[in-house]
């Protein structure tokens, strides 16, 4: 949706022949309520096998004391998003990390995260992936 957005004000703008910071005329991500409409059991299953043609987050992403992984380890991951960026939430931080995943990347991890879960998963099912991220 934020593409659309985007590439609809970067037609404006080129039509008009103004020039206008885009991203003050964007509108804010607002996040569904992820706390109270999030079901961790069924981002446990969206965690490990993923949907929609959409691939699981395990696939890159390990829990515990895995000696490897293409993205950082996810144990504990709803206490570090609370930190990473002062102006988010850690269900929005994390909300952004997987509708947006080149917008947070961790330093030491390659800007390689699967770009489409905004796409491939509802609004729902990513409340529900995050309830089950808060739980890890």
């Amino acid at each position: 949706m934020r593409n659309i957005l985007i590439s609809i004000t970067l037609i404006a703008i080129l039509i008009s022949g103004c020039t206008v910071n885009l991203w003050t005329m964007l509108p804010p991500i607002q996040p569904v309520d992820l706390v109270s409409e999030g079901d961790a059991a069924h981002g446990a299953e969206l965690f490990t096998k993923g949907a929609h043609e959409a691939p699981p987050c395990s696939s890159c992403h390990t829990l515990g004391d895995s000696t490897f992984s293409l993205g950082p380890k996810l144990t504990g991951v709803y206490e570090r998003a609370g930190r990473r960026e002062p102006d988010l939430t850690a269900e929005a931080y994390l909300y952004e990390s997987i509708t947006e995943p080149g917008a947070y990347v961790v330093s030491g991890y390659r800007d390689i995260m699967y770009p489409h879960y905004a796409e491939k998963l509802s609004q729902q099912e990513i409340a529900d992936l995050i309830a089950y991220l808060m739980t890890l």
